[in-house]
């Protein structure tokens, strides 16, 4: 089996496989022959040939000169008033490959009856031979024309259909002239072979262009699913509208409240599905990042940065603005205890043996949007407001501190907890409702220089305040 036998096969299984795509796009093919040049053209050789047979007619002194201006008027009526007819009633375009074949056959019968004018009109045996022989040469030309062009997904179909074409012309023929139709059998004939080969071919043209844009659209498709795993939806239509990838996402420097997520202890984590979990409790947290997502303005709950295999870092106010036009502060925290309650469903769907928690960071400060310079282009933020939360999220490993947070959810009746840890700047900007939820601890406290205590890279700050919740 050669190589264009392969392709063949492969587009006609294909074409099979996807029978009301490929029968959609004949309709659509056959719709624009028919507005379009090929229908034009068609409309004008016809008229053309009525007035040539005419002017040759009317030179002979035949009295239905006149009626072969007529013989082709309802393929050229299909052709003029198809283009309006699909603005009245737009269903019509669904029967374009019938109405092409009415256009076929009305044109091949229009032929016929030229001939039957013609004939009927020699008054002798030599008129009948001089104009047999002049119309000798178009019965193969006239029958060809007819039956090269089909818009039918099945080809044994048009080859049926050709058929049924050429007996409707065999009695047409026989119709104006018995004696000139026994005589052009063979025209007849070779008229079918070279129509349905210049068919096949056609066909085939239409079948392959198919195949080709199709799985095109389908790759195109399947690349722009799996580009959409990388960037916002935003980004997708920006790029598609000629945007380069650096312009789709801010850059310039802004203030943030960013919040650095970590499981406690997540090294002792022993169980076959422990890279599910984290897999669910990301995608709970990115699930809640991205409410209330759109693109004009840029904003949405939270704007999910990475995850770093045990942990997950989001920011509120850049690059999206936060949904509440209010306090970002208490948008930062009704995102980071949503966040908790997601953790929470998804530790207990994990029924891990043991409790697993666990703690997040929140600080506010200036954050800068960039891609990468070199490589694959991923964004990303940089700034003190992202040292300075995973900072707050690691004070809980400092025994001093931690000894206090325990001693807080000793109070409550909690013997395991997560940590919600947040900077002197972020409390001041809540409302009283979120601040009755903290306790304040006073960085000054002799307990906590005795033991060496300093917070790093938050030199400025003389409070810090936890949540201690189940």
């Amino acid at each position: 089996m050669n190589y264009m036998t392969l392709h063949n096969d492969k587009y006609s299984s294909y074409c099979n496989e996807h029978l009301a795509e490929f029968k959609n796009q004949l309709r659509i093919e056959a719709n624009s022959a028919l507005i379009n040049w090929p229908g034009r053209t068609a409309a004008v050789l016809l008229a053309l040939s009525s007035l040539l047979t005419y002017l040759d007619a009317n030179n002979r002194d035949n009295v239905y000169a006149v009626y072969t201006l007529f013989a082709y008027a309802i393929p050229i009526s299909l052709v003029a008033f198809y283009p309006v007819s699909t603005l009245v009633v737009s269903s019509i375009e669904k029967h374009s490959p019938t109405i092409m074949d009415l256009l076929c056959i009305t044109a091949l019968l229009g032929f016929c009856l030229v001939l039957q004018l013609v004939f009927s009109a020699a008054d002798s045996e030599a008129e009948l031979s001089d104009v047999s022989r002049l119309l000798q040469a178009q019965i193969a030309l006239v029958l060809a024309g007819a039956t090269a062009f089909s818009f039918h997904a099945n080809f044994w179909f048009t080859m049926v259909r050709n058929l049924l074409f050429s007996i409707a012309a065999s009695i047409g023929l026989y119709v104006a002239n018995a004696e000139f139709f026994s005589d052009n059998l063979l025209p007849i004939f070779e008229g079918l072979f070279l129509g349905t080969m210049i068919n096949w071919v056609f066909h085939d043209g239409i079948r392959t262009r198919f195949y080709l844009k199709s799985t095109d659209a389908d790759t195109r498709q399947h690349l722009y699913n799996q580009l959409s795993k990388l960037v916002y939806p935003h980004q997708l239509e920006r790029i598609k509208l000629g945007d380069e990838l650096e312009g789709t996402m801010p850059l310039k420097e802004g203030k943030a409240i960013v919040n650095v997520f970590d499981v406690q202890r997540s090294g002792q984590i022993r169980h076959e599905n422990t890279a599910d979990f984290f897999m669910g409790v990301f995608q709970a947290f990115l699930h809640i990042c991205m409410q209330g997502y759109e693109h004009n303005p840029l904003r949405s709950r939270a704007f999910r940065l990475k995850e770093t295999g045990d942990g997950f870092i989001s920011s509120v106010g850049y690059p999206f603005l936060p949904l509440d036009s209010g306090s970002m502060a208490d948008s930062a925290v009704s995102t980071a205890l949503s966040m908790f309650e997601a953790f929470n469903l998804e530790v207990e769907k994990f029924n891990y043996v043991r409790p697993i928690k666990g703690a997040m960071g929140l600080a506010y400060n200036a954050v800068q949007g960039t891609f990468q310079s070199g490589g694959i282009s991923s964004y990303d933020l940089f700034g003190d407001a992202l040292i300075q939360a995973a900072k707050y999220e690691e004070l809980r490993k400092q025994p001093v501190i931690w000894d206090l947070f325990t001693a807080r959810a000793t109070e409550l009746g909690y013997e395991n907890f997560n940590i919600l840890i947040v900077q002197e700047t972020i409390f001041n900007s809540l409302s009283p409702s979120y601040q009755k939820l903290f306790v304040e601890l006073d960085l000054a406290d002799e307990s906590l220089k005795e033991e060496g205590f300093q917070l790093m890279y938050d030199n400025e700050a003389e409070f810090l305040y936890f949540h201690i919740l189940e």
